[in-house]
């Protein structure tokens, strides 16, 4: 039976991890998802403005939270196919990766339903709501309305923009120390930025329902919708660059222990000359041999053996068994004992 590598252990634990609180943001999201779809939906029933300003804002936010946990699903689906394509992990963690893949294939289908008819609800919302308050309507109150969220956008955005580089830096020097704890932390600030471009989507659909109730706006208003615009797609490019920064610190490895070095007497040439007999070495490739006896940690041998019978082309070229060949030397039992 194949061995699981290290790497393949990680990513299927990360995995576990992912799809669980996959499932617990889903859990929350179902509530949330009936209570408000079922009272917009009542609301334009009863054409009542004041129902569907109540309910529409709230499932916005709820359809949020789905494009959030659908993004989530995809990252673990990811790396559900990433582990099937392990024959190692396959041959022993079939059936939890078919439970794990089904469950994550269940709610990226119920999420994508339910975000379908929220948004068409939410559409219909808009429709409903502006034939129920058209007359009341005024193209400047709405578009300081819409100023309000671009400006508070905004502040969000330089914050993000003030920020992100400090925090990549102190990321990077947190994994530099082996600092998990500080580089975690600073990864999650980071986080948050990813998100910047949810409000900033959702401003940039309202500016075009502006644009259409209101096509007889004058020039300074024209020129608050441009700057607007220009928020929203700042905060978007802000949001993008917090995702690459993400991923970029998430690739970022430990810092690798420095071996100790190698301290005991070289090999006599004798000895060398008896290894290279027994391994079926000849006399000019005996220094290779020597520098790899003499110069590599013992817990090394065996994979050095290995690149270098492959290297000389020797009929026994497997790493393991040379190594079993060398440890019935008495020199080398002795050298062992020493080392201990």
């Amino acid at each position: 039976m194949a061995t699981i590598s290290k790497e393949t252990a990680k990513i299927l634990t990360d995995t576990v991890t992912m799809v669980k609180l996959v499932g617990e943001a889903n859990a929350k999201i179902q509530p949330q998802y009936k209570k408000m779809f079922e009272g917009l939906k009542k609301a334009i029933a009863d054409a009542s403005a004041d129902d569907i300003e109540l309910y529409q804002p709230q499932l916005a936010k709820v359809i949020q939270a789905i494009d959030k946990c659908q993004h989530s699903v995809q990252g673990a689906l990811a790396l559900l196919a990433q582990l099937r394509k392990d024959d190692a992990l396959m041959e022993t963690k079939f059936d939890q990766v078919k439970k794990l893949t089904e469950q994550m294939s269940g709610i990226r289908k119920q999420l994508v339903d339910e975000a379908a008819a929220a948004r068409k609800i939410d559409a219909d919302a808009g429709k409903a709501d502006e034939a129920a308050k058209k007359d009341s309507q005024s193209a400047e109150a709405d578009l300081d309305a819409l100023k309000d969220e671009a400006a508070e956008i905004k502040k969000k955005v330089d914050v993000a923009k003030r920020d992100m580089p400090k925090l990549g830096d102190e990321a990077r020097k947190a994994n530099e120390k082996n600092d998990k704890k500080a580089l975690t932390a600073a990864r999650m600030k980071i986080l948050d930025f990813q998100e910047l471009d949810l409000p900033a989507k959702a401003l940039r659909l309202k500016l075009e329902k502006y644009k259409k109730q209101y096509p007889d706006i004058d020039k300074g208003m024209k020129a608050d919708l441009v700057w607007m615009y220009d928020n929203v797609q700042d905060a978007i490019d802000t949001a993008d660059d917090a995702d690459k920064l993400v991923k970029e610190l998430l690739a970022l490895k430990p810092p690798q222990k420095e071996e100790k070095a190698v301290n005991r007497a070289p090999f006599a040439k004798a000895d060398v000359l008896k290894a290279a007999a027994v391994l079926g070495i000849e006399a000019k490739d005996e220094p290779k041999l020597a520098k790899l006896l003499n110069e590599t940690p013992r817990f090394k041998w065996a994979d050095a053996l290995g690149k270098l019978g492959t290297q000389l082309k020797l009929k026994d070229h497997d790493g393991k068994a040379m190594l079993v060949k060398l440890n019935k030397l008495s020199f080398i039992q002795k050298g062992q004992l020493i080392d201990i």
